[in-house]
């Protein structure tokens, strides 16, 4: 409640129920207090003004507690039917003059009393759960707090960014307690983030609103911090390409590649085929991603792509392009697979009998036909 001293030179109330703050609630009534017991005039009238203008009435009553020190009156301005004022406005609410006075002593009663008030555009500051630009190892919970009581907006999503690019989404959670709500991203267990990468949460414009009124929400917000886990994290790395079992020859068509951990694709994804000799873009493929047999199977289709004779190529699977799908947020590497052309200096291999050894910096490949490509990768994928 606001104190009103000094607006009035008889009776003078000690607070109001608004004018300290915004108005994110229908009105119901206004209430005021007094320094003793107090009675209103009949059929009074208090006026709600836009401006100049007039836009609603509530009566006036009044009651009084006593109470071990002092008797505290309160003089209650009731609506009609709650106000649902248009948001973003300032309005006054005006009560005249001699509409109360002291209990018996009518002669002492208060000059006009006006209180400006606000109804906020928007639920106004979010202020995040940690500090911007801080360093977080984990967290099972981010989020941002607002100054008064807040409710979900149906199917409202909270945004995890890496280094600026969206990775994964999450249902926005809402709660609230007196004066204050909350609204953001619980990632059901406690998660690491990479050390030195950047992250952000993003509260997108409108997913969560005022608790009594639908129509008042939240503007975007967003909190970055850097991740601070320095514990070697799993990497995305796919265990097995479909060109393993089947290389092309004059086209392209679809080309699967196998992962046994949860994925996700990630925002924009794109699998490329490149020009050997002028490292350049042929095409370029949007994938799926579906689950089968416990595996994950990214699928690129390049629509039986012409290769041309004698010319190499390889696909590449750019970094970012997919996001482990729970617990520790990974991005894969920059990978790359050789697409052999149609070239009569490369025949079919039949390699059932080799072996593969390594030992004193050494990797030593037996019984291999003659002539026969061999490729290494590093564990994420070069």
């Amino acid at each position: 409640m606001s104190a009103l001293k000094g607006l009035a030179s008889g009776l003078v109330p000690e607070q109001c129920t608004i004018g300290n703050r915004p108005i994110w609630y229908p009105i119901s009534e206004v209430g005021f207090t007094f320094d003793g017991a107090i009675a209103v005039a009949e059929n009074t009238l208090a006026t709600v003004y836009y401006g100049d203008q007039p836009v609603a009435t509530g009566t006036l009553s009044c009651t009084n507690y006593a109470g071990a020190k002092r008797t505290q009156g309160s003089a209650v301005i009731t609506f009609e039917s709650p106000l649902v004022l248009p948001k973003g406005e300032t309005y006054k609410l005006v009560v005249p003059g001699n509409a109360i006075y002291k209990e018996n002593e009518p002669g002492v009663s208060n000059d006009e009393i006006s209180v400006e008030f606000s109804v906020p555009a928007t639920l106004g500051e979010a202020d995040p759960s940690i500090e911007d630009g801080c360093t977080v190892e984990d967290a099972r919970n981010i989020g941002f707090y607002f100054r008064t009581e807040t409710a979900p907006v149906e199917n409202s999503k909270v945004i995890l960014l890496r280094e600026g690019i969206p990775v994964r989404e999450y249902d926005c959670q809402v709660s609230w307690d007196w004066d204050l709500g909350y609204a953001g991203v619980d990632f059901g267990e406690r998660i690491n983030f990479e050390s030195g990468v950047r992250y952000s949460i993003k509260l997108p414009q409108g997913s969560v609103s005022a608790l009594y009124r639908s129509d008042i929400v939240n503007e975007e917000a967003e909190v970055s911090f850097i991740g601070g886990y320095t514990e070697p994290i799993k990497p995305i790395q796919y265990v097995w390409c479909s060109l393993y079992d089947n290389r092309p020859s004059d086209v392209l068509g679809e080309v699967m590649f196998f992962y046994d951990q949860p994925i996700a694709l990630a925002e924009n994804p794109v699998v490329q085929l490149y020009l050997e000799d002028d490292d350049i873009v042929v095409k370029e493929v949007v994938p799926t991603l579906s689950e089968e047999d416990g595996k994950w199977v990214l699928v690129a289709d390049f629509e039986n792509v012409d290769l041309s004779e004698g010319k190499g190529y390889y696909i590449v699977i750019p970094e970012g392009t997919l996001v482990t799908k729970d617990g520790d947020v990974v991005i894969n590497q920059r990978s790359s697979v050789y697409v052999v052309g149609n070239t009569n200096s490369i025949s079919g291999l039949k390699a059932e009998n080799c072996s593969i050894s390594a030992g004193n910096g050494m990797i030593t490949v037996n019984k291999m036909a003659e002539g026969s490509e061999i490729s290494l990768f590093s564990l994420d994928g070069k």
